[in-house]
């Protein structure tokens, strides 16, 4: 966790992100990559990655899935990253940053030596072309990340500075995700919007190619010296095999197959169902791990998204959105303990807001217990006649559909009549974004700072956001939160603001996710990091 306190000026933040980074190691689980020293590791092969989803377009600026996620954390490096004991460290960056003229100016200093894997020098110039990209592109779902940032500048070669409008708590956290990510300006200049389809970084792999939707590969990068350049090994590597290859498998039981077959080597987070994770604890031919996560399960109510994201506020076409008490209705017509133990074997952490228990901005709200009597009643008061029929978009799976059943059937006792609609998964992902839907049962992966588990939910403009506008009761506290760095308040602020989302029911959060991963043994030196992350670039295969 990114945990800052309010300093002087030019106070270096490596001080204040440490302390946040020991508060939350004490709490969380954590995991280290499979040490290689005493296994014979071949050089060369491939390893093949099943992922529960394909992701959407893979251009950084853009791209908004979990999945997408772990594939540029093995082809496309950020300025920042977080460990296993989810604290920032720099990645690309040489340093964290220095924050001067009272939390207004960032000044950055890159890791000389690095190249994209095109050949072109990572310099700031080339910091400066990406972040420019990511606040003006009319597509950038890292734009309202990067809004307090009014400019960029470059300093020198390896030094770039960041001129904040106003203090951002959550900033060095933001540049360790997709805002921080530095792509090619050789390949932006080449491809344009089309950077996807060619999308070159820097990183221990290098993308080859996208053969379908659902496969993306990628190969050893020729250019690639994160070692000699200081990037931590577990973040970076020196990749043993040649192809790196991400399958999307969204049937559970499929994956499980797969990987005992051996057609893919990893199951990554997600393509497991819960069962077949806990048979494979249980085989001692594999590595099974989890890690619950910063991340959150909820259902997405489209309520003032009702021309898309890009457009402002406007109430949807949905009678939840007209009737806040059915919002409420839906929301005491479930039981979240009897969706978790059924579809997901009682894995995932049973809560009712977005901020997890890991963090150290944690406070325990009271989840209401299911009450399908009080559910009945403010139904009826409602006037709307029932049934009340809803359609419920769930992303293709066999556990997201069963899922989707259990919240259908119990909502139905309180006179909701909800149709279950599984679709592709980015298919579901932009079909939300245009507000074109009714509920969205949705997934966060979750970031160690919480405005990024918030703010970007409930604001209008944010590619995020599929629910629409929050109130004020919501977005005042996450906008004060947002501005200071004094922890105590920063904790107070996002209590408050949960309280309102659960009082508003914009979205109904139901738990925080664990995530499980797992694969033979003959698979040596995968890093797995809380942030839902698989970290490629030392793997290899033991020799036979």
């Amino acid at each position: 966790m990114n945990f800052i306190a309010r300093v002087p000026r030019s106070l270096r933040a490596g001080a204040l992100l440490a302390t946040g980074a020991v508060l939350l190691a004490a709490c969380s689980s954590t995991t280290t990559p499979t040490k290689t020293s005493s296994v014979k590791v071949q050089n060369g092969g491939t390893v093949t990655v099943g992922l529960p989803n394909a992701p959407t377009a893979l251009d950084p600026s853009t791209e908004g899935s979990l999945v997408g996620r772990i594939i540029f954390a093995n082809m496309c490096l950020s300025l920042y990253g977080i460990n296993q004991q989810m604290a920032v460290v720099p990645v690309l960056a040489a340093d964290l940053p220095q924050i001067s003229d009272g939390g207004l100016l960032y000044t950055i200093k890159l890791r000389k030596g690095l190249k994209f894997n095109d050949g072109t020098p990572l310099n700031a110039q080339a910091v400066k072309v990406s972040l420019d990209r990511d606040k003006t592109l009319p597509t950038s779902a890292r734009a309202a990340n990067l809004k307090p940032v009014s400019s960029v500048s470059v300093v020198n070669s390896d030094t770039f500075q960041l001129h904040l409008a106003a203090q951002d708590a959550p900033l060095t956290s933001i540049l360790a995700a997709r805002s921080g990510i530095i792509m090619s300006p050789t390949a932006l200049a080449r491809e344009g919007t089309n950077f996807y389809e060619d999308p070159v970084c820097v990183g221990p792999f290098a993308f080859k190619s996208r053969p379908s939707l659902d496969e993306v590969i990628l190969t050893k990068s020729k250019y690639f010296n994160g070692n000699a350049a200081g990037i931590p090994t577990a973040l970076g590597g020196a990749p043993h095999i040649q192809t790196l290859i991400f399958d999307a498998i969204t049937d559970p039981s499929t994956c499980y197959s797969d990987l005992l077959a051996g057609s893919i080597n990893v199951a990554g987070p997600g393509c497991l169902a819960p069962n077949d994770y806990k048979l494979l604890t249980e085989n001692s031919s594999y590595k099974a791990q989890q890690l619950t996560s910063n991340g959150y399960e909820g259902i997405d109510i489209n309520v003032t998204n009702g021309n898309g994201w890009t457009k402002p506020a406007a109430t949807a076409n949905n009678p939840l959105a007209t009737h806040p008490t059915l919002r409420e209705a839906l929301a005491l017509s479930l039981d979240r303990q009897t969706i978790n133990t059924v579809a997901y074997d009682g894995s995932n952490v049973v809560g009712c807001g977005p901020i997890s228990p890991l963090s150290p901005y944690y406070t325990k709200l009271p989840c209401p217990a299911q009450n399908i009597t009080e559910a009945k009643k403010l139904v009826q008061e409602s006037g709307v006649p029932t049934p009340i029929n809803l359609t419920l978009i769930v992303p293709t799976g066999t556990v997201n559909v069963e899922q989707g059943e259990i919240e259908a059937t119990e909502a139905k006792a309180a006179g909701f009549n909800i149709t279950v609609q599984p679709t592709e998964f980015t298919t579901a992902l932009a079909t939300a974004q245009a507000g074109n839907y009714q509920l969205f049962d949705i997934g966060w992966s979750g970031r160690v700072d919480p405005d990024q588990n918030t703010s970007p939910f409930y604001t209008q403009g944010s590619a995020f956001d599929y629910t629409g506008q929050g109130p004020s009761s919501i977005m005042g506290p996450l906008t004060q939160a947002h501005g200071t760095t004094n922890v105590s308040s920063r904790k107070a602020l996002y209590f408050r603001a949960s309280k309102a989302m659960l009082q508003y029911n914009g979205i109904i959060y139901l738990f925080h996710l664990t995530n499980q991963i797992a694969y033979p043994k003959s698979v040596v030196g995968l890093g797995f990091t809380p942030d839902g992350l698989l970290h490629m670039g030392s793997v290899g295969l033991a020799a036979s």
